[in-house]
């Protein structure tokens, strides 16, 4: 089965990097279910489109400096660094979270969890070369929906037991576990890309630039991302207008993405995969409307 073909050298990183990305999508969990539940319960909700371009904004300034100053630095000391400096806020906002912090924090959850995705990547990309993580990664992506099942499902008794103003413990606690990981990872880095020359790298470079092919899923990704943030306004809106209390809709917040994991698994599992091995790419980027209806 393709889908956990790996040799016994591949093991242990794999292990590693499985457990990182659940750490790390189960941080990302634990802090937006906080945050969406604080915002919609205790500020103005009228705001949420307002912060949907917020973030956007943000995200693009944040994005292009850390590119500029961190491309030649080490990836798992950003990653340590990172980590410190995401659990210390999370402290601070532990105990201010009131106000105009709210949507502050808003925004910095959305901080938080796009780079710890992103440099889980960029980390996951030097580990193992191109043709490896073809075979390997849909394993490894595995991790994320294991860790939307057990952190969806470890909100509620965490809530009814320590209270939904404590949850961002959990957070923290899953920022670190990652942090500990990819020091693991660090003796298995291979470089990632260094198979390539120079000449490979231009002829991709140009290749990436030209290709109307990648225009079109790209113009199709930003669409997709468009309107699910408008499906993610509306699912919010109804989702606090149904459960009044923070508490009962940090415990549906848990319960929607403890589902959404195990779905999400299965398509990995049974469907993605024969899609895009029986009918390709542009078959698979075709179902996405299907799966927003």
């Amino acid at each position: 089965m393709t889908f956990i073909n790996i040799n016994s050298k591949e093991r242990r990183p794999v292990f590693l990097l499985f457990i990182m990305f659940f750490a790390t999508v189960a941080a990302s969990i634990t802090g937006s279910a906080v945050r969406d539940a604080v915002f919609l319960i205790q500020f103005d909700r009228s705001f949420l489109p307002v912060m949907y371009i917020l973030i956007a904004m943000v995200m693009a300034g944040v994005i292009t400096v850390y590119k500029k100053y961190t491309s030649s630095q080490d990836r798992v000391s950003l990653i340590t660094i990172s980590g410190l400096l995401f659990s210390v806020s999370l402290l601070f906002f532990q105990s201010n979270l009131s106000g105009w912090m709210i949507p502050v924090f808003y925004v910095w959850m959305e901080i938080i969890t796009v780079f710890s995705i992103l440099q889980f990547w960029l980390l996951a990309g030097e580990v193992f070369n191109p043709r490896q993580a073809k075979r390997i990664f849909p394993l490894v992506i595995a991790g994320g929906s294991f860790a939307g099942m057990g952190a969806g499902y470890s909100i509620k008794p965490f809530v009814e037991v320590y209270g939904s103003e404590n949850l961002l413990y959990m957070t923290i606690f899953f920022i670190g576990l990652s942090v500990v990981i990819s020091q693991q990872v660090r003796p298995f880095r291979i470089g990632g890309q260094g198979e390539l020359d120079q000449s490979d790298m231009l002829v991709n470079k140009q290749k990436i630039k030209f290709d109307p092919y990648l225009k079109a899923i790209a113009l199709m990704v930003a669409c997709s991302a468009f309107i699910s943030k408008i499906i993610d306004y509306q699912f919010k809106i109804m989702a606090a207008t149904e459960f009044p209390t923070q508490n009962e809709l940090l415990n549906f917040f848990g319960a929607y993405y403890m589902a959404t994991g195990a779905a999400t698994l299965m398509m990995q599992i049974f469907v993605s995969g024969f899609i895009l091995t029986r009918f390709g790419i542009l078959a698979g980027l075709l179902v996405l409307p299907l799966t927003l209806a």
